[in-house]
């Protein structure tokens, strides 16, 4: 039987995998895990058309514990998920993250940020799938870097706990409020995968885009976002190939003024012309025997 990818990306494109499975716990992740596509809340990833030529895992271990100060989640939990459960504790340090609809586990991988902050900055320790065996990690072993931990493909986070400061439940509820309002007036509505590029050192590329009057440039059912230049989004029914139409053009236009244009998004499967081959994890997708 093979199974629709569509329905767990947030750009809700894409073709099928051979099998489908959903990891409910943490035994169940470590147990389907080898040798499958994990997929977290897919708020990072493009699937082809074609589909995916293998098994897929959908991560849904989604526990989050508190102890304290230190928050546990599992890694198929939602960050923001996350984020709003710590600021009702009266828990600081995550409430940049409310609103970013990825997994914990995608968040670690790729060093998710913004509005300043970092996963880095909070992150104790995770607990990392690796040749068999899960083993925990401290801070200083995964690497950290701008949208980069030393998590290998072949790993898959199963846990990752975050160290937080304890303050009044009003102040971080009053932040989250904050970081909501200002993520609503920058990011666009509907289907998308977030930001298509990353951020070069103090060059916002969503404003060099923008510069070069890509916002609004359609193809097929995909649109670049009339609100953000480094989003696109998918109208209703746009493919793979709509998408990676206009990433191309994107991509023209960023390295014709010299600027090296590295994806956030993650491709998963075949692209036509081999133009969007394999490419470093990200946001919201982990990996295993692909």
């Amino acid at each position: 039987m093979r199974d629709s990818l569509s329905a767990y990306t947030t750009f809700g494109i894409g073709g099928r995998a051979r099998r489908i499975s959903v990891a409910r716990s943490r035994s169940e992740l470590i147990d389907l895990a080898p040798d499958a596509l994990v997929l977290g809340r897919g708020s990072n990833v493009l699937v082809s058309d074609d589909g995916y030529d293998g098994d897929a895992v959908i991560n849904r271990y989604d526990d989050i514990v508190f102890n304290g100060d230190l928050v546990v989640a599992g890694s198929g939990a939602c960050l923001a998920s996350v984020s709003a459960a710590a600021a009702r504790c009266g828990l600081s340090g995550l409430e940049w993250a409310i609103g970013i609809p990825g997994s914990v586990g995608g968040a670690v991988r790729m060093n998710a940020g913004a509005f300043g902050g970092a996963i880095s900055d909070r992150l104790l320790y995770a607990d990392v799938l690796r040749g068999g065996a899960v083993v925990r990690l401290g801070r200083g072993e995964l690497g950290f870097s701008y949208r980069h931990s030393a998590i290998a493909d072949d790993d898959v986070v199963i846990a990752a706990a975050f160290l937080l400061d304890k303050i009044s439940a009003a102040v971080t509820l009053a932040r989250c409020g904050e970081y909501t309002e200002r993520r609503r007036s920058k990011q666009p509505s509907g289907k998308s995968a977030g930001s298509v590029f990353k951020n070069p050192s103090g060059i916002s590329v969503g404003k060099v885009l923008d510069g070069a009057g890509l916002k609004g440039l359609r193809n097929g059912g995909a649109v670049i976002s009339p609100v953000h230049a480094n989003i696109i989004v998918n109208t209703g029914d746009a493919t793979a190939d709509d998408v990676c139409g206009l990433i191309r053009i994107m991509k023209g236009e960023l390295e014709a003024r010299g600027i090296e244009a590295k994806e956030e998004i993650i491709y998963v499967g075949g692209f036509k012309n081999g133009v969007l081959g394999r490419l470093p994890h990200a946001y919201d997708i982990q990996q295993k025997g692909r």
